[in-house]
């Protein structure tokens, strides 16, 4: 009898056949893995060889890696960035034209495209965009690594940061110390300013002049606007296009006007051609210091303040020049490591914005697309936060109260406005045992001892916290 079999049949029997044998295979495999100790041990071995290779494998791209990643890093330090904002914006096209150009040869030209994607990094003007812009533009590969470089320079730009700061001089140095534990369970530490020497009780420890300060609004032209002297009719200054501000001295004139009050003066003495902020006839600038002064609220000039000044020693650098491989640490780079106060936006900081942006908007290039809602509730939080008081050098000196929390020194004192300053920033608070104290001629901060303080101890001083202090 002959037995006929569709080819379909044929297929599904053999592929039965083989999926049984497969199966038995594996039963036996199986049964002689559990039983046959001279099997265990060569799967064991050959387990142990496969893992050794694959972890040689893994060491090897690790290491190809971190020699790319050294190579970039030691290339762009050497590499003279343009300084002037046309040098810039050629000189980032140029780097980025070349990096496209690398990553369309293929795979094989992705590791020299990072450079040139890097470098391009360095100097536009707004880091965190060009990021985003890379993710979806720059093959996988080569944004993780360029990612990679960024992060471990920003390491290296901190760790060298510590370093430098604070100064010999000061007779300090800043410490991780101990702050409790997060939500987490994990440790958390806190930068203090520790002694670096023995210190003697009445002994000056340092002085410092602010980053940056401010008066109260309705004490603008009888206070000097840029050190918050009291003044007089010998000493006063006066702006010669606005009759907002004045200073003590042509020197602290001639200071605040190439630092910031260029940028935010009203003009509205001045019978020059109206500035570019006046928009249909509306002087923004005399608008924002009124709309302060009714507010009694002094941080959003302030921050207008610090962020001209910014823009002030950005010039400054780019006329001297900034030698290849020198790391240089300005204004931004110490207000970043400060804590700060989480805010919320409101409708009053809507309102400072959109003024800050109309104002400095027509005579700082890119400050509108810097100055985000987050950066400006950032830089208030840390005004918030870390600001002292300064108290007014004269009874007679008349101040409203104000919401604004500023650090207290003295809680019968009178305030005539506050400073930001990047050392005592880091003083610990204690009311119980401070070992300094902290005096003011003016807006310049001495920190005194008040008890011998022994080398590495923190130093502590009585002031208000914006929030209760934890324990």
């Amino acid at each position: 009898m002959s037995l006929n079999i569709k080819p379909k049949t044929a297929a599904l029997i053999t592929a039965g056949v083989a999926v049984t044998a497969s199966i038995g295979y594996m039963i036996y495999f199986d049964n002689k893995r559990r039983n046959d100790p001279t099997l265990k041990r060569k799967l064991k071995k050959e387990k142990k060889k496969a893992q050794k290779q694959e972890k040689q494998i893994e060491e090897a791209v690790k290491s190809s890696a971190l020699q790319l990643i050294e190579s970039v890093m030691a290339a762009a330090e050497k590499e003279p960035l343009p300084t002037t904002p046309e040098a810039k914006e050629k000189y980032f096209m140029e780097q980025v034209g070349a990096g496209e150009s690398l990553c369309n040869k293929g795979e094989a030209f992705y590791n020299d495209a990072v450079l040139p994607f890097y470098l391009a990094l360095r100097v536009y003007p707004a880091p965190m965009e060009l990021i985003m812009i890379y993710q979806k533009t720059v093959p996988e590969p080569v944004f993780q690594m360029v990612i990679n470089i960024m992060a471990l320079d920003q390491q290296k730009r901190q760790n060298l940061f510590y370093e430098k700061f604070p100064g010999k001089d000061t007779n300090t140095r800043l410490a991780e110390l101990p702050a409790g534990v997060n939500e987490e369970g994990t440790p958390v530490v806190r930068r203090s300013l520790v002694a670096d020497k023995d210190i003697a009780e009445g002994e000056v420890i340092y002085t410092e002049r602010p980053l940056v300060s401010a008066l109260f609004p309705e004490l603008e032209g009888s206070h000097c606007n840029f050190c918050l002297k009291l003044l007089n009719e010998e000493n006063k200054v006066e702006c010669p296009t606005c009759d907002l501000v004045a200073f003590c001295s042509q020197e602290c004139a001639a200071t605040a006007n190439e630092d910031y009050h260029k940028y935010l003066c009203s003009h509205n003495k001045s019978t020059e051609i109206k500035e570019a902020d006046e928009a249909e006839d509306k002087n923004i600038a005399l608008e924002f210091h009124q709309v302060s002064k009714e507010k009694n609220v002094k941080y959003p000039y302030m921050i207008a303040r610090f962020l001209s000044a910014m823009v002030a020693e950005e010039l400054s650098k780019q006329k001297e020049g900034e030698k290849v491989g020198e790391t240089t640490f300005g204004a931004w780079d110490h207000v970043d490591r400060f804590r700060y106060l989480e805010t919320s936006a409101s409708a009053d900081s809507t309102s400072e914005i959109a003024m800050l942006k109309q104002v400095l908007g027509p005579k700082v290039q890119g400050i509108s697309e810097f100055l985000s809602d987050e950066i400006y509730l950032m830089l208030k939080g840390k005004l918030l936060f870390n600001a002292y008081g300064i108290p007014a050098s004269s009874e007679d000196t008349v101040v409203r109260e104000s919401d604004e929390h500023m650090r207290s020194t003295d809680k019968e004192g009178k305030y005539i406005g506050a400073g930001l300053y990047k050392l005592s920033t880091y003083i610990g608070q204690s009311d119980d045992a401070p070992n300094v104290k902290l005096s003011f001629e003016n807006d310049k901060l001495t920190v005194t001892a008040v008890k011998p303080i022994s080398k590495d101890d923190e130093l502590l001083a009585s002031y208000t916290l914006p929030v209760p202090k934890k324990n």
